[in-house]
């Protein structure tokens, strides 16, 4: 093929290696203001991107995760059509496992599975660290696209609501009632509370008394902040703690009746699953009720390289039977589960980048430079696609799953 005059012999090449692997859906390269490449079979999902450099397409070639992110919180390319979740729903569909059927590929990837399975033995310590790498970027940025909530997970938009607020609110009262908090006194903790939106809706809904916990600096005291603003007899009743769940555990055995967790289970870490459970358990009384809301794979397979390096640190997010395992074998009884389509989440996701945007230039640029916005952008994309559920893309979901302490209360 005659490639314009514009590009050099390395794009030239870059040019002939997609051309060789991509047959399905559209890929268009803009190589100047006058010529676009088109490669594959002309169908959706569709995306153009300028042409990279040969330097960037090799990283993405030999380590395609993370090469492609790198590339591009770096400047080696650009969206110029659609949107990034589309290039990666292309590039999914056409370089999908990567160099797995060659040996070399194959020993890489045992490589990278080793090297996970290692990062994901989480101390106090790493866990404290973990949670502040992404938590205390700022809240002078959360609090620009996330809802006056700071609610940092997904919103349930399948029973009409039409604004991410109203979303968000429906998530929280459907999660307080799978909770049934259904007498007076009853006391609650919300592990890993966040900035903590949730346990200021119980205990303003129900009267419950609630204490959230949280590893994030930031968090905690924007949520001592919303909690001075309460009335006396919602500010009574409700605590935070900057405090690891498994310390507190241990510190408050047996003294509560309901536990909830939302969007807090995907950082523990696959090899502290059993420990999480068992130390949910530890808090509960006996009879005593959890609730835990986590995003769940298809399948069990490891974090992506790049997620794990700039975004979540030691995260992992769980199949469905590895959640419930864990929490049979630290003897809890799984009375429910509960699962919402990933539509939700990519819908509350797109929520977030279009304010994002609406906002990125305001942003101090010493703390969030050219390349973190690109980096955010990326993120946020790459999570879009996860929840996408059409060929291409990732397939997750959102479980809230029901657990109770088995036992009874004498009183």
């Amino acid at each position: 093929m005659t490639y314009p005059m514009t590009l050099d012999w390395t794009q030239k090449k870059v040019l002939d290696f997609f051309r060789e692997h991509v047959t399905r859906g559209t890929l268009v390269f803009r190589a100047d203001d006058r010529h676009e490449i088109v490669l594959g079979d002309g169908s959706d999902p569709r995306a153009t991107m300028t042409v990279p450099n040969w330097t960037d397409t090799l990283k993405m070639a030999l380590s395609p995760d993370p090469g492609f992110g790198e590339a591009y919180m770096r400047g080696g390319f650009d969206v110029v059509s659609g949107e990034m979740e589309d290039l990666i729903r292309v590039l999914r569909l056409n370089f999908e496992g990567g160099h797995s059927a060659n040996g070399f590929g194959l020993f890489i990837e045992k490589l990278q599975s080793l090297k996970f399975q290692i990062a994901q033995f989480t101390s106090v310590k790493a866990a404290s660290r973990r949670v502040r790498h992404h938590y205390d970027i700022g809240n002078d940025l959360y609090t620009r696209f996330l809802d006056p909530e700071m609610q940092y997970s997904c919103a349930f938009w399948d029973d009409g609501a039409q604004t991410l607020e109203e979303a968000q609110n429906r998530k929280m009262t459907l999660t307080t009632q799978r909770l049934k908090i259904d007498q007076p006194g009853l006391r609650v903790v919300d592990v890993g509370c966040g900035w903590g939106g949730l346990s200021r809706f119980i205990r303003r809904t129900t009267g419950a008394e609630v204490h959230g916990i949280t590893l994030s600096t930031e968090q905690y005291n924007w949520a001592l902040e919303r909690k001075a603003e309460l009335p006396d007899n919602f500010h009574e009743g409700l605590g935070y703690h900057l405090l690891d769940y498994r310390l507190f555990a241990d510190a408050n055995e047996g003294k509560y009746d309901r536990v909830v967790s939302v969007g807090m289970f995907e950082h523990v870490g696959r090899p502290q699953f059993k420990t999480y459970f068992e130390k949910v358990g530890k808090l509960l009384k006996a009879g005593g009720r959890a609730v835990i809301h986590t995003i769940i794979k298809p399948r069990p397979e490891f974090t992506s390289p790049w997620i794990d390096r700039y975004i979540f640190p030691g995260g992992y997010i769980p199949a469905v039977h590895e959640v419930i395992e864990a929490a049979e074998n630290a003897d809890l009884k799984v009375e429910a589960s509960h699962f919402h389509a990933g539509l939700n989440y990519a819908r509350t996701l797109v929520a977030w980048r279009d304010r994002f945007r609406e906002i990125a230039d305001q942003l101090d640029p010493e703390k969030y430079d050219t390349e973190f916005k690109r980096m955010w952008e990326f993120y946020l994309a790459g999570c879009i696609n996860a929840f996408d559920e059409r060929e291409g893309g990732g397939g997750m979901r959102v479980g809230q799953f029901v657990f109770t302490k088995p036992g009874y209360r004498f009183t």
